[in-house]
């Protein structure tokens, strides 16, 4: 996983495998940011491991008042479904 930094706008890669340990590094890194927008590119990643697409679900879930506007990128359509339910852009 890495980032890059713009003035308003976070990009957080991952890659290989998105399992539980993964999900929750990234919901760790989400919660530094507290408005902008930050961009999830999955495009690097080969392999979904359902408990973590549950565990990264779960963090994105509810209200996010005030909290970075979060984008999706590189998620099989299968998932984007999953994650636009959530309040998620896909890009």
């Amino acid at each position: 996983m890495d980032g890059e930094l713009s003035r308003d706008t976070r990009r957080i890669r991952s890659s290989r495998v998105l399992g539980g340990t993964q999900a929750m590094q990234l919901l760790t890194e989400l919660r530094r940011f507290s408005g902008g927008e930050i961009i999830l590119d999955f495009s690097g990643v080969r392999w979904f491991e359902p408990f973590g697409v549950e565990v990264l679900l779960k963090g994105l879930s509810g209200p996010r008042a005030g909290g970075p506007r979060i984008r999706c990128s590189g998620l099989p359509p299968s998932l984007a479904e999953r994650f636009r339910e959530e309040n998620c852009l896909i890009a």
